[in-house]
């Protein structure tokens, strides 16, 4: 008999092959826009009894050189280790952003995930597919945006470095927007790596240079972000 975890894993190394081909079909367009961008981000974790963590998120954005502010946001998440290879993970998020006019607008957006995991050469390969809907960037009536159920897959690899507190990543993630008419199904790419260095057992530091490139879309942006996080567990 096939476990939960045999069959995530299958799924996700079919996933994955087909997040690669997506990749090296992508086109690359001219006359994108470019913007620097940076992002703070402060994450806290719960561990609870029966394979239940409860998190919660605050991320500050910038954006135009990283002279303006963005947006503000704030994610809580509940998550659930069905065993060693697969978690499902339930989140709301609340996002106060500054639209063209200067003016402030709260949004809001809940998401459901599966994650799956598999050991590879000694790296820690993951694969997550999440379905959020809630507000979204790219289609908007004014400056009131609209709501969309968008599929989000996002590959992980870590690397550990042996005998020290520092860790390798790399993630790519794609968006599909799965309301609207297929030539904006695929809409958005985010590259990134990084690197984590462990404080103790409780807390670590990140650092993540991320390359965001948005098309099928009137006005695509190219974003070079760079991320800087701190993350306790409780």
């Amino acid at each position: 008999m096939e476990t939960a975890g045999t069959m995530m894993i299958r799924v996700s190394r079919h996933s994955l092959f087909l997040l690669l081909i997506l990749i090296t079909m992508l086109p690359r367009l001219q006359g994108q826009q470019k913007d620097f961008q940076t992002w703070w981000e402060l994450d806290l974790h719960r561990d609870l009894s029966g394979g239940f963590t409860l998190s919660a998120e605050l991320e500050q954005r910038f954006r135009n050189n990283s002279l303006q502010y963005d947006r503000t946001l704030i994610t809580l998440a509940g998550s659930y280790a069905i065993n060693s290879y697969v978690d499902l993970e339930a989140g709301f998020r609340g996002v106060a952003v500054m639209d063209p006019e200067q003016r402030m607008q709260s949004k809001f957006r809940g998401h459901l995930d599966a994650t799956g995991r598999y050991g590879v050469a000694g790296m820690d390969l993951s694969l997550r597919v999440r379905f959020q809907y809630g507000f979204d960037d790219i289609l908007y009536l004014g400056y009131f945006r609209l709501n969309n159920l968008v599929n989000r897959n996002r590959l992980k690899l870590e690397y550990h470095l042996f005998g020290t507190r520092f860790n390798l990543f790399g993630t790519v993630e794609s968006w599909h927007l799965l309301n609207d008419v297929p030539s904006r199904l695929t809409y958005k790419m985010r590259y990134s790596c990084g690197l984590e260095y462990s404080l103790n057992f409780a807390s670590r530091f990140k650092v993540r240079y991320i390359l965001e490139d948005e098309f099928n879309v009137a006005a695509p942006l190219q974003s070079h972000v760079l991320l800087f996080g701190y993350r306790r567990d409780f």
